[in-house]
């Protein structure tokens, strides 16, 4: 199969929401609306397979395995954005600081300063200009550990931010940050507005804020389109913001459909209901067909995002794992042994992905370092019984793992309700069984997939998506861990594992800013992460996206 860049599907996403590319186009606020009457009363209509629980980037941002790039980047802006290579370019601001000058230095004693300049005449969607406050006091709402963002490498790393005047953001860092110029996305520090959510956050519980009509159908963002519509379980729609930094979107009005079929959002599209599916509306096997097929008659367009990370997560909070037997690093490296990803790959997408062994793809700028260093596990049924034997573990009369203290091993395997991760489930658990472990399969409802309990407090093991780049690598670490304080919301560490030694190098690897060392940083992390196994690497996932012609 042949894969787009991820900045492929930015480009599209981004040729939808805003009128030109970052960087080439005025900064005002109406400078392209006298050349797209054409498109200006269009409503392009797009269909997501999950209905988001916030357009908010930041404070919730829940760690769901859904995808929201579209629904979030339609209402969204933040200082920098990717380019067509992936490189930072400004957007809120006038231009990138720049390392050993006055827009970003760094101390003997390893603390920074970047300084950011806002461009001109920068409005929220209700009119109200955008000053450098906003972000001092987005600052005090990600700091609130109930609301999860508290742990992120960026707030974690970040000591203040002030503002010495309206048009000018100073962030202190407590530590070298190498990314301090790249701010974008679930890595960004999206402004909050202030005269909208300064009087709640003060007056309200964190719970009741958290859960304010805002961070939905009021959502009032610096996107290219602001929120016109929302419908639960429907639909929302935005229209064309005519102040947004970069112009106004050539097209009028987008509205997301919430699909939860992978068939019927199919169906949408074949019969002209819809332009384009995002965000996981249709499935791999599907889009493989349509791509075939569009390509022979030039009907359309199917791309693919090939920078997905998929694992089995084992539950490791002793509090809720069933059977305890988990725990035990043997039984674990026995599982992981008997898993064979490359029939997963092969039965369910056609031998076109890619199988892994860790968080970071051999294909990105870390992969040499990771090779040398991660601990595999191949398909080797022989050797999980010798794993499952030094457990103590034996073959019963019925073919299963026994011991004379646990008992007849027996753990459920879930994932979310996906035709393709279902059939990855079933296979998984029939070699399983074939292996003598007895797995029971269990679905997550698509209606929970965006409950944070659900996600994260289930018995045995989960199979589960994120995102790729260097922030995966922080997905596993005790900051990221989902807790009951916290609403089991603030990052993607749903089996609970906690190594000092991979925080170690983690932190140090957000602190370092010479790329031998951070490669070096990069390979101790996969051998601890593999040794430990507090995941089965499973494969590189491609999410497709389709659109029209039109388009």
């Amino acid at each position: 199969m042949q894969r787009s860049t991820p900045m492929v599907l930015l480009a599209l996403i981004g040729f939808v929401l805003t009128a030109c590319a970052p960087g080439t186009i005025p900064s005002g606020p109406s400078s392209n609306s006298a050349s797209a009457p054409a498109e200006s009363n269009r409503t392009l209509v797009g269909a997501i397979r999950t209905e988001p629980d916030s357009l908010a980037v930041r404070p919730i941002s829940s760690g769901l395995f859904a995808s929201f790039a579209l629904s979030r980047r339609m209402f969204n802006a933040d200082l920098t954005l990717p380019d067509a290579k992936g490189n930072p370019a400004p957007y809120l601001a006038e231009a990138l600081p720049q390392l050993n000058s006055n827009t970003w230095s760094v101390s003997p004693d390893g603390q920074m300063e970047t300084t950011w300049k806002l461009k001109p005449s920068l409005f929220w969607h209700d009119g109200t200009p955008l000053t450098a406050q906003d972000f001092v006091f987005a600052a005090q709402v990600y700091r609130v550990p109930e609301f999860g963002a508290g742990g992120s490498r960026l707030i974690r790393a970040l000591g203040e931010v002030v503002a010495p005047d309206e048009h000018t953001v100073v962030m202190r860092w407590k530590q070298p940050y190498p990314n301090a110029d790249d701010l974008t996305g679930t890595d960004g520090f999206p402004p909050l507005p202030r005269q909208i959510l300064e009087a709640p956050f003060q007056q309200l519980d964190s719970n009741a804020f958290i859960n304010s009509a805002f961070w939905t159908r009021e959502y009032v963002g610096l996107g290219p389109y602001r929120m016109e519509a929302w419908e639960p379980g429907s639909f929302f729609q935005g229209v064309a913001f005519d102040r947004h930094v970069l112009g106004r979107p050539k097209i009028g009005r987008l509205k997301v459909l919430f699909i939860t079929d992978v068939n019927t959002a199919l169906a949408n599209l074949l019969a002209g209901e819809v332009d384009m599916v995002v965000d996981n509306a249709i499935n791999l096997e599907q889009a493989v067909t349509l791509k075939n097929d569009w390509e022979r008659r030039g009907a359309g367009t199917v791309l693919y995002s090939s920078l997905t990370w998929q694992a089995t997560a084992f539950q490791l909070r002793p509090e809720l794992v069933n059977p305890h037997a988990l725990l035990d690093i043997r039984v674990r490296r026995a599982l992981a042994h008997t898993v064979n990803k490359q029939a997963l790959s092969d039965s369910v997408y056609g031998g076109a992905i890619a199988t892994s062994e860790f968080l970071a793809s051999p294909l990105s700028k870390w992969g040499p370092a990771i090779e040398g260093s991660v601990q595999k596990y191949p398909y080797d049924v022989r050797r999980g019984d010798e794993l499952m034997n030094e457990a103590g573990f034996a073959k019963g009369s019925d073919g299963f793992f026994t011991s004379s203290s646990e008992g007849r091993f027996r753990a459920e395997l879930k994932t979310a309700d996906s035709p393709d991760w279902v059939a990855e489930m079933q296979i998984m658990a029939s070699d399983w069984k074939k292996a003598a472990f007895d797995i029971q399969e269990a679905v997550l409802p698509a209606a929970l997939s965006i409950d944070p309990a659900s996600r994260v407090t289930f018995p045995g093991m989960f199979t589960s998506i994120s995102g790729q780049g260097e922030g995966t690598l922080g997905t596993v670490t005790t900051a990221q861990i989902p807790r009951v304080e916290n609403g089991w919301r603030g990052g993607s560490n749903r089996g609970g594992w906690s190594n000092t030694e991979y925080d170690r190098l983690f932190d140090a690897f957000t602190t370092t800013l010479e790329a031998k060392e951070r490669g070096a940083q990069v390979a101790q992390m996969a051998k601890v992460f593999s040794e430990d196994l507090p995941l089965i690497s499973l494969l590189f996932l491609a999410v497709p996206y389709a659109h029209v012609p039109a388009l």
